[in-house]
């Protein structure tokens, strides 16, 4: 956006540093002249795969709201409702809860609290859970607005625990390390003087797409409970998985942290364990605009009931879905396709990385591959910033452009946007996520393009260095020799493309 006049007040520091901290809307830059893939009127445009948004169930969803549509009656909504939903929305939720998380306890309505999408939840629990400068900590890399959504209002400080150095943070066998790992940065926080007050987990992980094990979370969940800290777990994805593939390591399946137990002689207590879920991931209702808290701590329920007037939810929406997750048949109907689905293109899409030579991690859950494209970060200049969550001021060396965008930017041009590890706080430069639950065959073009923008890379640096040799031959001055590592691609299409779109599909993480 370009102002036109300096003499407006400017907002306030905080306001500022969100500013700074603009993170994916930074890339309006590298969208410019894009236009947009379309499978008839536009099969070269640029391909959104980046935005977590469910796709594979759009036919069902439609048949499904026609049905809904036929009986109610819109005017019913246009009243302001309460601002938490009906109670029979929670109840729903709660028994939806008890047959597919496998709670401990049996979760009633007094333990739901609705809002208006987990965005909000995270905020209100942030700022419920700590006061300004608490710090909560997360494994990454991690879900790319959490350091958004934990910050902007509620001042959170923001504790990463890298896990680039666990073979597998997931796995039981490595339980003991990850451990480690969180007591290790705990110490060194607090040391520093930040007080933790909180473990934040996303459970399937987004962006790496796998389960913990049991193990795992009753071992951190161990540690919350020495440590006296809240276990906060965003279980959004949590039906968003298939069992382990035939030819890839075995891998854990969903378990809730609502399934841990009291254990006094191990330090878990149930009502510190909290769980968050939402209706925009696995039912692909986005637009319903739900999230909900699940908590067996009433003082936390309560302060979060008091802010809840900033996440009041729609009566169109609190009937839909009521309607939806309370019917046991309808919901036990779309999960089974669903998950069919999803290991069918999951299936699809490995097989093709597979065949192309595209290094990713094994996963069973989410709508994501994580790709590995570090190799090819060598025909790039520029700095690293692995693990980086905010920053408070522009440096030089924060605004010049990592390499990780720069093979970004070359997969833009050849026609795939792919969310940065950048972006997720990842400890590896490199690192991509990949969305592969949309329509059609759009997912195998994106993994043709990849492949295609590598192949590229590797061909130009040959030509290159071929170049290069000759004019060391004929040229003693260095300073006519070019340093551009791989040819200007030309853009997609013509004219500014409508970023608001791309931003809109981004930001469905």
């Amino acid at each position: 956006m370009t102002m036109s006049s300096t003499r407006g007040l400017p907002p306030s520091a905080r306001g500022m540093t969100n500013i700074a901290n603009a993170g994916v809307t930074d890339m309006e830059d590298d969208l410019d002249d894009c236009t947009f893939y379309d499978p008839v009127t536009n099969p070269s445009g640029l391909i959104m795969a980046s935005g977590a948004s469910n796709d594979l169930m759009d036919d069902w969803l439609e048949t499904y709201s026609e049905k809904f549509g036929r009986t109610f009656k819109l005017s019913e909504s246009l009243a302001y409702g309460g601002v938490i939903g009906p109670e029979k929305l929670a109840k729903a939720v709660a028994h939806y809860v008890n047959r597919k998380f496998a709670p401990s306890t049996l979760i009633s309505a007094e333990h739901i609290l609705p809002t208006n999408g987990v965005s909000s939840l995270l905020d209100m629990v942030a700022f419920n859970v700590c006061d300004q400068g608490e710090g909560i900590m997360f494994t990454t890399p991690t879900y790319s607005m959490f350091g958004h959504d934990l910050y902007a209002k509620a001042g959170t400080a923001l504790i990463p625990v890298a896990t680039d150095h666990i073979t597998d943070q997931f796995s039981a066998s490595c339980a003991a390390t990850l451990l480690a790992t969180f007591e290790r940065v705990y110490r060194k926080a607090t040391s520093a003087g930040t007080k933790i007050k909180a473990v934040l987990l996303c459970n399937p992980s987004n962006p790496v797409g796998r389960f913990y094990s049991k193990e795992t979370l009753l071992a951190i969940a161990g540690f919350c409970g020495r440590r006296k800290l809240h276990l906060v777990s965003d279980e959004i994805y949590a039906m968003s998985g298939f069992a382990s593939i035939s030819g890839q390591p075995a891998l854990d399946g969903f378990t809730s942290v609502l399934s841990l137990k009291d254990d006094p002689k191990n330090f878990i207590c149930t009502e510190n364990i909290h769980a968050l879920y939402g209706s925009s991931k696995d039912f692909a209702m986005g637009g319903l605009r739900l999230g909900f808290l699940i908590t067996r701590n009433t003082r936390l329920w309560k302060a979060c009931r008091r802010c809840a007037v900033f996440t009041w939810v729609s009566p169109f929406s609190t009937e839909f879905f009521t309607n939806f997750i309370g019917n046991d048949a309808v919901v036990d109907s779309y999960l089974q396709t669903y998950q069919t689905r999803l290991r069918e293109k999951y299936l699809a899409v490995a097989e093709g990385l597979k065949s192309h030579n595209i290094p990713f991690d094994p996963a069973n859950a989410c709508l994501f591959v994580w790709l590995d494209l570090s190799h090819w970060l060598k025909y790039f200049d520029g700095p690293d910033r692995p693990g980086i969550v905010t920053k408070s001021i522009k440096t030089q060396e924060q605004e010049e452009i990592t390499r990780e965008r720069h093979l970004g930017r070359h997969l833009i041009q050849h026609g795939v946007y792919l969310s940065a590890g950048e972006l997720s706080a990842s400890p590896t430069p490199g690192r991509f996520r990949f969305v592969y639950t949309s329509q059609g065959d759009q997912a195998m073009i994106v993994v043709e393009r990849i492949r295609e923008a590598l192949n590229d890379l590797e061909r130009s640096s040959a030509k290159y260095r071929h170049e290069n040799a000759v004019n060391e031959g004929m040229h003693s001055d260095e300073d006519s020799i070019s340093n551009e590592k791989y040819p200007r691609q030309p853009s997609q299409g013509s004219g500014r493309a409508s970023l608001s779109r791309a931003i809109r599909a981004a930001l469905c993480f």
